[in-house]
């Protein structure tokens, strides 16, 4: 039988892995709706209770130590485990929900159209589409699936499937080309105004940089190119006639389809980065994320083998 009498207090516990995560008893507190005092109280009486010290005390913030660090994994793994037990009992229990996370280019651009086909394909589940432009720590957000951009390594302790390579053309509008005084075919690139995603020192995406890189030239600083902080912005100004910009497959492709795009080079840049399908492993075995991962996957080959949608 297990004796509980064991265990340390659960609300020093929650304490002490919330001061963990932030390394900060202030941010602990904040995200307890407690004070500080409160926080320090309780991780003082665990570690009386466990007879070590946890935290080295800094004069900014606190450091854990070598048994701190052994603890938090510990309590962050058995929380986990709690919290997925949760979702998935409240799952069961409750309506049908599909919680998607993605950026906002391939929301706007690829998933957007194909809202109603998944729905028709999924009825009695309420589908909701998360966006985020930054880097999330996957493990602490509450979705079901998500669909990122970047190499499959990023996404430790998920299934992670690829979806569409990277694949990146320059692309601008008819009218923007017309203005120019040029035709597709003599196109210098460096000489039109470039629209950029801004990506600083992270490297997640192809740039500019990395395409005339590629063909053995350099572009320097240029203070007529634009920049903007997200790619369904950089899409909207090449669609309003302000440059030429990167243009992604398969998000361009309809664009390309119904002519509002044109493609600037047939020859592709290609890195081994790309869109991929992430489950986390508690979702493994849901049925609703397994009926989207069927859905998806279907779509994706439909898209490579230019179907119809």
């Amino acid at each position: 039988m297990r004796n509980h009498s064991r265990l340390p207090p659960l609300k020093a516990l929650a304490a002490f892995e919330a001061a963990g995560r932030h390394l900060s008893f202030s941010g602990a507190a904040v995200e307890l709706g407690t004070t500080q005092p409160a926080v320090s109280q309780q991780v003082a009486s665990l570690e009386a209770d466990l007879g070590v010290a946890l935290f080295r005390r800094l004069h900014r913030g606190v450091a854990l130590t070598a048994a701190g660090t052994e603890l938090l994994a510990a309590v962050t793994a058995g929380l986990t485990t709690i919290e997925d037990a949760a979702i998935a009992i409240r799952r069961q229990a409750g309506p049908k929900l599909l919680q998607i996370l993605t950026d906002f280019g391939f929301a706007a651009w690829w998933l957007m159209a194909r809202l109603g086909a998944l729905g028709e394909r999924m009825p009695g589940v309420e589908i909701r589409v998360l966006t985020a432009q930054h880097e999330l720590d996957l493990r602490r957000e509450q979705i079901d699936v998500a669909v990122l951009f970047g190499d499959a390594a990023r996404w430790p302790g998920h299934r992670v499937t690829m979806l569409f390579e990277e694949r990146v053309h320059p692309v601008c509008t008819p009218a923007y080309l017309t203005r120019q005084g040029l035709a597709a075919a003599e196109v210098d690139l460096a000489q039109l105004r470039l629209l950029h995603i801004r990506d600083p020192a992270q490297k997640r995406w192809a740039s500019w940089a990395d395409w005339f890189e590629q063909r053995g030239q350099s572009i320097d600083k240029r203070p007529q190119d634009l920049r903007f902080d997200n790619y369904q912005l950089v899409l909207q100004a090449t669609l309003l006639g302000q440059g030429a910009a990167l243009g992604w497959r398969p998000l361009i492709d309809d664009l390309l389809e119904g002519g509002h795009l044109l493609l600037l080079a047939e020859e592709a840049l290609r890195t081994e980065r790309g869109y991929h399908l992430i489950e986390p492993l508690p979702r493994l075995g849901d049925p609703v994320v397994a009926q989207f991962r069927r859905w998806l996957l279907e779509e994706r080959d439909r898209t490579d083998s230019g179907q119809p949608r």
